[in-house]
């Protein structure tokens, strides 16, 4: 176990040192080379420094002073830097997008009447898609700046739906929000940061890597898959990297988290207050919080119901090779700060550092209220999902993620999630609910503005209430055409051996085996789609025979099934036998329904290169 730390109170090094063991045994289990610790309370800084490796090469290890990168973690900061500029008088939470930064080129039907402010970038309910699969990082060759690095993201800056109705997670709000801190303050935004936080904390070691550049402080990210690690490489972030640029290390990040855990003692005028700290972390512009509830994306910063004992709030990140979580409770005073140089899952790690800060905490009593049935019982029946992240790649979330409100059980709201999951919502008031066993609420049912049932929870996850059937309609020929595929590879590949004994004519054949081939492709594309995304991003930006692949195997997938469609109707005729018409006909009617489907959703020839 490799480990640096700087401890304020002796009393508790046993304690910490029976942690890192923890930890550590997390650490080899999850397959992580490394990992930045530091953990706060209000009184001191607890631990600060690091587990592994920071160069599996080198074997070099993680110390207070390595630096990681932190992804979107950065949020958090450029949302600290509006608050600033709100905190000075120089920006409102209700300023209209069109009114501080008429130059931003983004498209919204609802301006008129639903305007996007300020207050719906910063906590993504502007309706803005999230960044497009070619522009997540910048090869260019130079950092993108100004207004040239918004444009370089436009496609993303479409309103899907009133601003303020429903929050889905968009990468470009937040490069839209360091272009305003520019043109509000009149230096650049990592500057602006740099300036008014980074600097009056003394986080020296903390920057943001906007060149994709390496140095030999930096903790090297990997890969892992297969029973072994790949080194990831840097790139330039995209737009002007104020969704995901920072970098900092152990030491830096528990001052910062001391500072947070302290705001309301702060008495340096250079920096945000309690209030204004108390501001970010309310939701002020879904729905849902039009409604009560107060668990969701806040400024910059969500909050997570997982602890039974004490809520924490904050942020993670995900990047090339690296994952993170900063996670405080202020009033509680108590604060983390973790990330790992792999793409691995950090809740194990943060279950063990919770249960250690929350070990001499009782878990606090919960009380229940009586469901109003006059209220909630006309609101009970099928909701459907409605706020993906992205609309191409998670179209199916609309057909298949809704939820049914099934009935009302004294205190109890049941709710069918599907596949078999049933949840007991607990009432807590005014249709608030909790999920069973949690300690704050988390979902919510209510009516938007024009009196439609609604309802969010589940992480964020909004669902509007709608008749059942037309959804149903859309699934039947979907699974149909999921089965037309599986029997199109089971009869290729009983028709081949028939075909090569010329049992069956090569004709014959090909009405199955077209198909089949069109979806190994499909899938292979979608396979090396996924790959490419964990560790070679930068395939997605030009044409090369990654990207070409992509795009030939999932339109190979469409021609096949068209091709193979012609054919039957040629070949008609001379099938004599009802038997093996019927389920030719099948496969290829809804073969040719999932073709037009994904067409129109966009996976039939995915050009990722110029998306």
């Amino acid at each position: 176990m490799v480990k640096a730390q700087v401890q304020h109170d002796d009393s508790l090094t046993p304690a910490i040192d029976q942690l890192l063991k923890k930890i550590d045994t997390v650490l080899q289990k999850e397959r992580m080379p490394g990992l930045m610790i530091s953990i706060v309370n209000k009184d001191s800084i607890l631990f600060s420094g690091g587990l592994g490796y920071a160069d599996l090469e080198q074997k070099k290890p993680v110390d207070g002073t390595t630096q990681f990168h932190l992804a979107s973690v950065t949020k958090f900061f450029v949302a600290m830097g509006i608050q600033k500029l709100i905190a000075e008088g120089k920006l409102n939470l209700n300023d209209r997008l069109q009114a501080i930064a008429p130059e931003i080129p983004y498209t919204n039907k609802w301006e008129s009447t639903h305007p996007i402010r300020l207050v719906h970038i910063l906590e993504h309910t502007a309706g803005f898609e999230d960044i497009s699969l070619n522009k997540m990082v910048n090869m260019t060759g130079k950092p993108l700046t100004g207004i040239e690095a918004v444009q370089a993201i436009e496609n993303s800056l479409n309103s899907r739906w009133k601003p303020g109705k429903m929050m889905s997670y968009s990468n470009p709000g937040y490069n839209v929000l360091g272009h305003i801190i520019e043109q509000v303050s009149g230096i650049p935004w990592d500057a602006y940061i740099q300036q008014t936080l980074f600097k009056p904390l003394a986080m020296n070691s903390t920057l943001f890597d906007l060149s994709g550049e390496s140095r030999q402080t930096y903790a090297k990210g990997y890969d892992f898959r297969n029973g072994s690690y790949t080194l990831l490489p840097l790139y330039m972030p995209s737009s002007n990297g104020a969704s995901s640029a920072l970098v900092s290390n152990a030491s830096d990040m528990a001052k910062f988290m001391h500072y947070l855990l302290n705001a309301d003692k702060n008495s340096n005028v250079d920096l945000l207050n309690g209030n204004d700290i108390l501001e970010m972390e309310k939701v002020h512009s879904t729905l849902a919080s039009q409604n009560g509830l107060q668990t969701g994306y806040a400024l910059g910063n969500d909050l997570f119901p997982n602890n039974k004992k004490v809520t924490f709030r904050g942020h993670n990140g995900k990047g090339e090779g690296f994952g993170s979580w900063i996670f405080f409770n202020r009033e509680a005073g108590l604060a983390y700060a973790i990330s790992t140089n792999c793409n691995t899952n950090l809740w194990p790690v943060s279950q063990v550092i919770e249960g250690f800060l929350t070990k001499n905490r009782e878990a606090p009593k919960m009380r229940t209220v009586k469901i109003d049935k006059s209220k909630i019982e006309p609101m009970l029946g099928y909701y459907q999902f409605m706020n993906p992240k992205n609309e191409r790649w998670e179209f199916h979330r609309r057909i298949f993620g809704g939820i049914k409100l099934l009935s009302i059980d004294e205190d109890k709201l049941i709710v069918d999630r599907g596949n078999g999951q049933i949840d007991s919502l607990m009432h807590m008031e005014n249709g608030i609910f909790r999920l069973k066993g949690d300690i704050i609420p988390s979902c919510v049912i209510g009516h938007d503005n024009e009196g439609h049932p609604f309802f969010q929870g589940y992480g964020n996850s909004f669902y509007s209430k709608t008749i059942y059937l037309p959804i149903l309609l859309q699934k039947i020929p979907i699974y149909l055409g999921l089965i037309a595929a599986l029997l199109s590879i089971i009869y290729a590949i009983f028709g081949i051996p028939l075909a090569l004994f010329k049992k069956i004519k090569i004709a014959d054949l090909c009405l199955v085996l077209l198909p089949s081939l069109g979806i190994v492709c499909f899938l292979a594309s979608y396979r090396l789609l996924g790959v490419t995304d964990a560790v070679h991003k930068e395939l997605f930006t030009s044409v090369n025979a990654t990207s070409i692949s992509i795009f030939a195997g999932m339109l190979f997938f469409g021609v096949s099934v068209i091709i193979a469609a012609y054919l039957l109707y040629r070949r008609w005729p001379q099938i004599n036998k009802k038997w093996v018409k019927f389920p030719l006909v099948f496969n290829i009617l809804f073969l040719l329904y999932l073709v037009v489907i994904l067409s129109i959703h966009g996976w039939i020839g995915v050009p990722i290169w110029s998306m």
